[in-house]
């Protein structure tokens, strides 16, 4: 009798300890919490409830990769739990892995949030249609986010007239810096700088800490010819946001074309590729300004990176055969010199980037 009683106590002590670790987590006594639920689970690994919360206070506390953990042990047994794929696409969200996190909200189907959150993902992705199928699915919407993100893939997928006329009632009812910012982008797309600068002022003006308006302001700067300013806007949206790659990039860029300080552009190419080692342009423009020095065996890494991460950057490609073919390497220059080929009739319809040099 005495070995059934102890082996009975097993289970109402875990019990007890999901009781105390769900009394904790209500208080807010989230170490306490995380404690009890673990113990919990030494005794019953399968309990999904437990799983689920422990996950949820693993989230609270921003340990991210933990909570997915947790959350991927409760689906396995529960795929049916609803919250559980918006809570695991939420973390996934929140650590930005934005492919898995719409696996996650697509699993969710009428779900607004889930939807919503889903072309956000996409918008990351670079998937620019299929967000805007996501954002459509959520029409007509209340909510200006959804409008924001709908006129947001339309100017990534150069559906820019489509994107003015979304914005037009919303920019009429009051000013937001972030609809004026896409506005901006709307109309940079459809050749309308001017419009375009004004507009991006405008955001500026309204919020001056504003990410990415220094950059677009230069980039319409750029286009009016104006290099001189769109170099210094540059230059303050860096300083602006050090730890921005982008800023950085565009501003190494634009030195190396016009003339700026090599050390200078060096330095800011290398930072990036740092963060990001597979930025394509950074990559490219990093071996031009090797290429310039005549180190044209050290630029070949920096190519094959930027040809890998886009098959579709006609630049980086001509200099590679070019490097290709001063070093002999004619098979390997004449595969490079088709696939410019292929890639220059594609661009004949398409917009370039703001960077993008003429075909050969």
């Amino acid at each position: 009798m005495k070995t059934l009683s102890i082996a009975l106590a097993l289970p109402l002590l875990a019990q007890s300890l999901y009781d105390r670790g769900n009394e904790h987590f209500a208080a807010g006594r989230l170490v306490e919490a995380e404690a009890a639920y673990r113990g919990h689970l030494k005794a019953n690994p399968h309990h999904v409830e437990a799983l689920a919360n422990l996950g949820s206070l693993l989230s609270r506390r921003e340990q991210f990769s933990q909570a997915i953990s947790f959350y991927q042990r409760a689906l396995k047994l529960r795929q049916d739990l609803a919250p559980l794929h918006l809570n695991l696409g939420l973390a996934y969200f929140k650590t930005r892995q934005w492919a898995s996190a719409a696996a996650s909200f697509e699993k969710l189907p009428g779900n607004r949030q889930a939807a919503q959150l889903r072309g956000m993902c996409l918008l990351e992705l670079e998937r620019y249609d299929d967000a805007a199928g996501a954002f459509e699915a959520l029409l007509p919407a209340a909510d200006t986010t959804v409008l924001i993100g709908l006129a947001t893939a339309y100017v990534k997928s150069g559906r820019g007239a489509e994107a003015q006329k979304l914005l037009a009632p919303l920019i009429a009812s009051g000013d937001s810096p972030e609809l004026q910012l896409i506005l901006g982008q709307a109309l940079f797309q459809e050749g309308q700088n001017d419009d375009a600068l004004a507009a991006f002022r405008k955001a500026r003006e309204l919020k001056p800490d504003l990410p990415m308006a220094g950059l677009y302001i230069g980039a319409a700067l750029w286009k009016k010819k104006q290099n001189a300013e769109a170099v210094a806007e540059w230059r303050r949206e860096r300083n602006r946001f050090p730890s921005d790659a982008e800023a950085a990039y565009t501003l190494g860029a634009a030195l190396l074309l016009t003339g700026g300080d090599p050390k200078e552009t060096e330095s800011l190419l290398r930072g990036v590729l740092a963060k990001k080692p597979a930025h394509a342009r950074a990559n490219y423009q990093l071996a031009k300004l090797i290429w310039q020095q005549r180190k044209a065996p050290e630029a070949i890494p920096c190519l094959e990176r930027s040809v890998k991460s886009d098959p579709n950057l006609r630049e980086a490609h001509y200099l590679l055969a070019r490097i290709y073919q001063s070093m002999g390497r004619k098979a390997d220059a004449d595969r490079m010199y088709a696939r410019v080929k292929v890639i220059a009739d594609k661009e004949r319809s398409e917009q370039l980037d703001l960077f993008s040099e003429p075909p050969p």
